[in-house]
């Protein structure tokens, strides 16, 4: 049974190693800290790195909850478990729910969520989806192409919870294990109701080009075409309004702009 404690954000790994040292006791199997791969933007390029899944939260697998209990109750810092009852004076160690487990058993089996595969048809929609997220693209309740970000709501651990997927797409590097989701995409049927786009860019905002190409120059975005992932904007060149046309995943929004000066 899993067993999941509640800890100080950024105390999971030193909660974790401290366990460690009891796991040849018998007093549980697994002690982990669920991963997932993460996307992120730099330079125009997409980059892969690892995040807590789960911030705050390390999980046991143990078949016998009341040594495994004595032995929290010795841990530094410790605050509380999930599940955790003083009713009628007796605390409780409790197991989270077979449904909560069954749900993040279909996330990771090795205690790291994979990137998942979503196809971007030429409307500008996703149609078909591969990996972690298949299962549960019709919860999707945002959609960020940019960051390569979906965010998926459902119950668990008794309270309703945002669970970030992320995703690889056709622009993006080719990788082995993506090519294997791609084949299994290719075979899949189109989702019943394709998933909008948020791109996280609109028009009037102000953006930079993160290539490189044209250094510091701001541009102001007049037009978003997410079917072909480009932005029309327009700078100020010799006196001029002068229109440009830039991919989508090159370009950074600029907050704090104010008629093409940064505020």
């Amino acid at each position: 049974m899993w067993y999941v404690i509640q800890v100080k954000t950024g105390e999971e790994t030193e909660v974790k190693t401290f366990l460690d040292k009891f796991r040849t006791e018998g007093a549980y199997t697994k002690c982990f800290i669920p991963l997932f791969e993460d996307v992120r933007r730099s330079g125009g390029k997409c980059r892969i790195g690892f995040r807590k899944l789960f911030p705050g939260y390390v999980f046991i697998d143990s078949e016998d909850p009341e040594r495994t209990f004595e032995i929290l109750r010795t841990v530094p810092r410790f605050t509380r478990l999930l599940g955790y009852d003083e009713s009628d004076g007796e605390k409780l160690f409790l197991p989270i729910s077979t449904e909560d487990q069954a749900f993040l058993q279909t996330l990771f089996g090795d205690g790291l969520m994979h990137l998942s595969y979503v196809h971007i048809s030429k409307n500008g929609r996703i149609d078909r989806v591969a990996g972690p997220l298949a299962s549960y693209r019709n919860h999707i309740t945002k959609l960020e192409l940019r960051h390569r970000t979906a965010i998926v709501e459902t119950e668990m651990f008794g309270k309703l919870r945002r669970v970030k997927f992320s995703f690889w797409t056709d622009d993006d590097p080719t990788l082995p294990e993506i090519e294997k989701l791609k084949n299994e995409a290719a075979g899949s049927d189109v989702l019943d109701g394709v998933v909008e786009l948020d791109v996280g860019i609109y028009p009037g905002d102000y953006v930079v080009d993160e290539t490189g190409i044209y250094g510091d120059q701001v541009f102001l975005v007049e037009k978003v075409d997410i079917a072909h992932r480009t932005v029309l904007s327009t700078f100020e060149m010799f006196g001029t309004q002068a229109r440009l046309e830039l991919k989508l995943d090159d370009v950074c929004r600029v907050d704090g702009i104010v008629n093409n000066v940064q505020i």
